[in-house]
Parts: structure tokens; sequence; C-alpha cells
């Protein structure tokens, strides 16, 4: 009876991720990461349907353009000087690197960690999508520009770019805001 009391208390003191399998402690590792790449496929997939190779076209008046561009730059320009197939090869090894980084990362997440997860998802889905502009047509595709139409002042982009930054900031800040609690939480009050 006393080991029952003790078992009742010890699953009321635990968090609601707790006992959870570890595909749902953080749900939205998977979801993001799917529902990114579909959004930017879609993206991409009306842009090439919509527009020629290199044109755009104003999709929220001279604020945001609609284009149809192969991305001016490859990864950070990694393997520029390299061939076609090369750059296939190099890619492809960097995306699955990436992959499984992503993967052992998420892994690791403690329960509850939902904001690290949602920007794993962000940063997977981003390089899948991406992945597959460059199986696809031989380099990314960008199917939006900030500004008019015309203006070259702005880089183009897409979504899948987006998700990545947008992940790793997240992860940066939060890495932040972790280690500055625990420094605050070290320090002698009084």
């Amino acid at each position: 009876m006393v080991q029952d009391a003790n078992d009742s208390s010890t699953e009321a003191g635990k968090s609601a991720d707790e006992g959870l399998p570890p595909a749902t402690k953080q749900w939205a590792f998977l979801p993001i990461a799917i529902a990114l790449a579909l959004v930017d496929r879609l993206g991409k997939w009306h842009a090439t349907q919509t527009l020629e190779v290199g044109e755009r076209a104003p999709l929220f008046g001279d604020l945001v353009a609609l284009a149809n561009l192969p991305a001016a730059s490859s990864a950070l320009g990694l393997f520029s000087g390299w061939g076609p197939s090369a750059q296939l090869g190099g890619f492809a090894v960097l995306s699955l690197i990436a992959i499984t980084i992503i993967v052992s990362f998420y892994r690791g997440l403690a329960p509850g960690e939902h904001g690290s997860a949602a920007a794993l998802g962000a940063i997977l889905g981003g390089i899948a999508s991406n992945g597959v502009d460059r199986f696809r047509y031989g380099s990314g595709l960008d199917f939006l520009h900030f500004g008019a139409a015309s203006s070259e002042s702005l880089p183009d982009f897409n979504l899948a770019d987006v998700a990545i930054v947008v992940g790793v900031v997240t992860l940066i800040v939060e890495l932040l805001a972790t280690e500055m609690a625990a420094r605050a939480s070290e320090r002698p009050r009084g």
C-alpha cells in the first residue's frame, strides 16, 4: 500500500511529456519538416508553372514578387568550381551529413523541448526541399523576391532558405537563453 502511494505521488510529479514514446515528446519535429517542405515545393511549382525562367512578377504590389530563378549561390559558394555531377554528389553528401546531425540532435532533446524540435524540423524541411531542387534542376530554385519585381537591390530566396535561417536562429536564441538561465541559477543570492 505504501508503495502504491509513492508511485502515485511520483506519477503526479512527472511532466505531461514524461512516459510518452520518444516520437510524441517533441511532436512538432516531423509535421513542421513536412509542412515546410510541402509549402516550399508548392511555391516553387507555382512559380515554374506561371513564369518563364528568369522572370519576376508582382505578387503583393511592390512588397513581394514571385520569381522563377535558379539560385544565384550554392550553399555559401561551396562546390562552385566543380562540374555538375561533382556538385550534385557534394551536395548529397553535405545534405546527408546535415540530416544525420539534425536527427541526432532531435533524438537528444529533453522532453518538452518543443521549440528546439520545431526549429530542427524547419531546418530539416528546408534542407529536404532544397535537396529536391538540386536533384531535379541541378541548382536551387528561388521563387520569392522582396521589393518590386524589377528591383535588384535585395536577393531572391525561397521558403526553404527562410526555414533554415529561422531554425538556426531559433536554436541559437534557445541555447543562449538556456545558458543565461543556468548561469543565473549558479549565482549566489544575497
